[in-house]
């Protein structure tokens, strides 16, 4: 069941994450349009302080609800599970409420000192009003993930885009002529409208679901509960604070550095936008089968695990591995051949195609570590993640203040690398080392690699000398990101990375 379980899960939350992609790409495409590159770097910059938010809140309880609930239905304890739900809310709910209140009396003290921009205050108050629903909608969502039931999970985050861009579309007219710390204040009031109907959905589902669950008394009191899930929570939780906080750091200091590079702050802000804004989310989209297969493996492992089963655990950790590598470095190639092509097609501006192009290398990188904070995550093993995650953002901002006054985001680009490097092999290596399994270097990453250069050879020679001639940029960019994916496909059976048992188990 573990391995048919995270395969569906897999392909559940990888449909309903393309089809929340698609509706974000509109949806930002629309805001660079309606903002400007520097309206767009001025909402980009309270995204560290909502992650810290959700980070502090729920993502710990959310996690351990996964990892306990997983367990509870492994053995058939479905009141457990509920009352695990219950006890997390309990928890996660006051949390939310005190963070709430912390952020309305203090935004302008945190948009002026710790953000530097006096300008988002405003929006960091309409955040204010998210955070219990945040806090409602992860821990619902952790209780489906831990059944292996993601079309739940998948679901609320296609209502909660849906949500936010009805909700911007809607007051764009009465905001954005106010100027640009309006603008972003709407950015902020569409993330509201979405956690509000994101957890609404969720509790409606819940109430469907425990109708048809055969509900027995609860094994377990609720002291015990709350015991468990806060011992499993703290190290999950401090990781996500720490690495969002540092993460905020990261952020914050990139328009102050690219000043120090000798950009005024309006240039600084706009660079940061397109980067943040414009060329990170194309960077990460297709990122969105990693993060599912992320999400999928937490239960999934926690299952195997509790049932001692070490071959479902070897192939399903192998199988991941494997797939994250194929996805990350196809990407890679993706990038490397038509980045230009893609920003130009989505955004019009060349500058978003060059970071693009830089940040191409960091991709396979970047989904690995995805991989394996699930993995370690199903494990156990919240410490390491931890652990790792701080090292390499400490790295990443010393490396952050040395670059980037020298090298502009370039720097930044390769300070991203060096940390995405590091804490991929330090999660790999105790990955690894804890379920005792051998690193397959041909199988995971060479052949793939081959795979992708032969494939992209091709699709440049093919995208110049006929596509450009005879179709205008965006249908040739659309043709050639459709046939890479058809050459690399061709490639990775021509070379075993993939195979025909592959796809027989896939199915």
């Amino acid at each position: 069941m573990g391995k048919k379980a995270l395969i569906t899960g897999t392909i559940i939350l990888t449909l309903t994450s393309l089809a929340t992609k698609v509706l974000g790409f509109i949806f930002r495409i629309y805001m660079s349009n309606l903002m400007g590159a520097e309206g767009v770097g001025l909402y980009q910059l309270i995204f560290p302080i909502y992650m810290l938010i959700w980070a502090t809140s729920s993502a710990g309880i959310s996690l351990a609800v996964s990892k306990k609930v997983a367990e509870h239905t492994a053995h058939g304890r479905h009141a457990d599970g509920i009352r695990t739900l219950k006890a997390a809310l309990m928890i996660s709910v006051s949390i939310a409420t005190l963070m709430s209140g912390f952020i309305f009396v203090s935004a302008p003290w945190i948009a002026t000192s710790y953000i530097h921009e006096p300008r988002t205050a405003l929006a960091l108050r309409y955040l204010f009003v998210c955070v219990p629903f945040m806090a409602i909608a992860c821990c619902i969502r952790g209780y489906f993930q831990g059944r292996q039931e993601m079309a739940v999970s998948g679901l609320a985050q296609v209502v909660e885009q849906v949500a936010r861009m009805a909700i911007i579309f809607f007051f764009a007219g009465l905001y954005i002529p106010k100027g640009i710390e309006y603008a972003c204040a709407l950015g902020a009031l569409g993330l509201c409208a979405g956690e509000f109907c994101s957890a609404l959905f969720t509790f409606i589902m819940l109430q469907l679901k425990k109708r048809k669950l055969p509900l027995s008394k609860p094994t377990l009191p609720y002291n015990s509960v709350i015991g468990t899930l806060i011992t499993i929570s703290i190290p999950i939780t401090a990781n996500r604070f720490l690495t969002s906080a540092l993460s905020s750091i990261e952020n914050i200091l990139i328009p102050i550095q690219l000043q120090k590079y000798g950009m005024n702050s309006s240039d600084a802000l706009g660079m940061y936008g397109m980067f943040s804004g414009m060329a990170l989310p194309l960077l990460f989209f297709p990122s969105m089968v990693t993060m599912a297969i992320s999400t999928a493996l937490v239960p999934a492992i926690s299952e195997a695990v509790a049932k001692k089963n070490m071959r479902v655990l070897h192939k399903t950790v192998s199988k991941s591995i494997q797939y994250s590598a194929v996805i990350g470095i196809g990407a890679c190639v993706l990038f490397l051949t038509l980045g230009n092509e893609i920003a130009m097609s989505c955004y019009g501006r060349k500058e978003v195609g060059d970071l693009l192009r830089y940040l191409a290398i960091i991709c396979p990188f970047l989904y690995l570590r995805d991989i394996l904070t699930g993995m370690l995550n199903g494990l156990g093993l919240q410490r390491l993640t931890f652990k790792g995650n701080s090292i390499a953002s400490v790295v990443c901002i010393i490396l952050i203040l040395i670059l980037v006054p020298h090298l502009g985001i370039v720097g930044f680009v390769v300070a991203l690398l060096i940390q995405s490097t590091l804490v991929s092999c330090y999660h790999l290596w105790h990955a690894l080392k804890h379920i005792n399994l051998s690193v397959d270097i041909i199988g995971w990453f060479i052949k793939p690699t081959l795979a992708a250069v032969a494939g992209g050879l091709i699709l440049k020679y093919v995208f110049t000398h006929y596509l450009m001639s005879l179709f205008s940029l965006r249908i040739s960019t659309a043709i050639g990101v459709c046939s890479l994916a058809l050459f690399y496909i061709v490639f990775l059976f021509l070379f075993k990375s993939i195979t025909k048992d592959d796809i027989k188990q896939f199915l």
